[in-house]
């Protein structure tokens, strides 16, 4: 079983203007090493009005 992150940041209420992406990154061999990624991709908004969120989805 293989797993994706799924990456979802957009802006918060105090940005200016709205930003919205999406984006996966694939082949995590372990939920705990894609959750690992999906925490330290939020440092990308640290300092920011931007907010990241993710979920990791398992692959059969």
């Amino acid at each position: 079983m293989t797993w994706v992150l799924v990456l979802y940041i957009y802006a918060g209420m105090l940005a200016k203007g709205d930003s919205v992406t999406i984006s996966n990154i694939t082949g995590f061999t372990t939920d705990a090493s894609c959750a690992a990624a999906g925490n330290k991709s939020k440092e990308l908004v640290g300092g920011s009005a931007k907010e990241a969120r993710f979920v990791c989805v398992a692959v059969k």
